[in-house]
């Protein structure tokens, strides 16, 4: 069993979630989706980078619980360097990312971003990591000739208004003399999604990066791309204008990591096994509504006990990443990391079944954050509380709420309370005088904040109710 950062649970079991409902779900993730602006001093101070960035197969994506890609792998590593920890925010659509920065939302772009006059206005660009040219995108088996930059008059070319690709349109309006025949795809559609469409013959044409699309066909996707259209398009990160210092900390992380960023080229930019897996629509939450193989079990026996389905996919994913033969050193079993004999408390025993397994989980978590609702706890409290428990044993949680009460500290909180009088049960003068002893308090500690961290990454990408994720 193991550890989490934000948070949880949802106690009306319903398809379509309530008001109600739907705060208290920003209230358990609020430290990662307040607005405010911060500069590097406060970035360390609250011990958190938001990044904002988008979902896409090079820059950012969930796949099997795991948040990955080239712009997440950068920015986690930037993260690292400050000592904080990172979280990434996916606004709707491409367009909305500098609103969402001069917001407050994030404190730093991580997305792919062109560097464009008008951006810079508004903006801190980077130096460039990246550079890509665009070329025109169609498929090979289209009817129409396409020998010359002028015979693009006689396609449909669909594009995002939004980007910079509508620039490039105008300068091919420019250079044939007359207008192309353009189709907004709207502001959410990445470049990506375009090309498959053009691929499937849903699209006639479009404007892409040369990169996307040489690995689009090294992935097997049916394209072809012709006809370089202007020059080199430089690719940034981008911060506040407030932020100066933050500015300054990413120019010198960039700077100095570049053997880093030739790996991260390499796994995403290149045909790689990496880029060709971040191009199944199966393998990734963004295309697929999915966070496991077992949502539907997560689905079905979190509303029977009132717990937000999401949660228990975080406490799976945290336990055995979604190893349903997964058995720990200690015994635990199975997807929830269970002992046969709690499980056997609830009335499971069959704990290599997925199914026996997760019931016995969400039937286990349900009862502990009932206990400590008996004691007056409130709801937030009372599943980190009943995290703490999974994980070390209601015992030892017990403890440390009496260790908090002796020393001082709110014994009714988690954070910064009764995790704090929790490490006590480390050191030898206060587990002594404890009911049950020594306990693995670090381990306890980081793994609430893991789950909760990992709850905060699946709401943001998977939704509550059923029907929006096709269950």
């Amino acid at each position: 069993m193991n550890v989490l950062a934000a948070g949880v649970v949802l106690w009306v079991a319903t398809a379509s979630p309530t008001p109600e409902l739907a705060d208290y779900e920003g209230r358990l993730n609020r430290n990662t989706r307040d607005r405010y602006v911060a500069d590097l001093p406060d970035i360390k101070r609250k011990e958190l980078l938001r990044v904002l960035t988008r979902n896409n197969s090079t820059g950012y994506y969930i796949s099997r619980g795991e948040q990955r890609g080239f712009e997440y792998e950068l920015a986690a590593a930037f993260a690292r360097s400050l000592g904080v920890r990172v979280a990434f925010v996916v606004p709707e659509t491409r367009g909305a990312l500098t609103q969402a920065l001069l917001d407050g939302a994030g404190d730093l772009i991580a997305a792919g971003m062109t560097r464009t006059p008008s951006r810079a206005e508004k903006m801190y660009f980077t130096e460039p990591y990246m550079s890509t040219r665009r070329v025109v995108a169609t498929s090979p088996d289209r009817k129409k000739r396409l020998d010359r930059l002028e015979d693009l008059g006689d396609f449909t070319v669909h594009i995002s208004f939004g980007s910079t690709t509508l620039q490039d349109a105008r300068s091919i309006e420019y250079l044939i003399g007359h207008k192309l025949q353009l189709v907004d795809v709207g502001d959410g559609v990445e470049m990506e999604r375009i090309l498959w469409r053009v691929a499937r013959g849903q699209y006639e044409a479009t404007i892409a990066d040369d990169v996307l699309v040489g690995l689009e066909q090294a992935a097997g996707l049916s394209i072809e791309g012709r006809f370089t259209i202007g020059g080199a398009r430089s690719k940034a990160w981008a911060v506040h204008p407030a932020s100066v210092r933050l500015y300054a900390a990413a120019q010198r992380f960039l700077a100095r990591e570049k053997r880093l960023l030739r790996v991260l080229k390499g796994r995403y930019f290149r045909p790689s096994k990496t880029a060709r897996r971040a191009r199944r629509e199966a393998y990734r939450a963004d295309t697929n509504g999915r966070i496991s193989p077992y949502d539907r079990l997560f689905l079905r026996h979190g509303s029977k006990v009132g717990i937000d389905w999401r949660l228990l996919a975080a406490v799976a994913f945290v336990e055995s990443r979604f190893d349903p033969e997964a058995v720990s050193r200690f015994g635990a079993m199975g997807l929830m990391q269970l002992l046969p004999s709690t499980a056997k408390r609830v009335g499971e025993s069959r704990l290599f079944d997925p199914e026996s397994n997760i019931r016995a989980g969400a039937k286990y978590l349900k009862r502990l954050m009932e206990m400590f609702r008996n004691e007056g706890v409130e709801p937030r409290q009372q599943v980190r509380f009943a995290l703490a428990a999974y994980n070390c044993g209601l015992g030892h949680v017990m403890d440390a709420r009496e260790l908090a009460r002796r020393t001082g500290r709110d014994a009714n909180k988690w954070f910064d309370e009764v995790e704090d009088a929790m490490r006590l049960k480390t050191v030898p003068e206060w587990h002594q005088k404890t009911r049950y002893g020594y306990a693995r308090a670090y381990e306890t500690i980081s793994y609430v904040s893991r789950v909760q961290s990992q709850y905060d990454i699946f709401t943001r990408h998977v939704p509550l109710e059923p029907q929006a994720q096709g269950h």
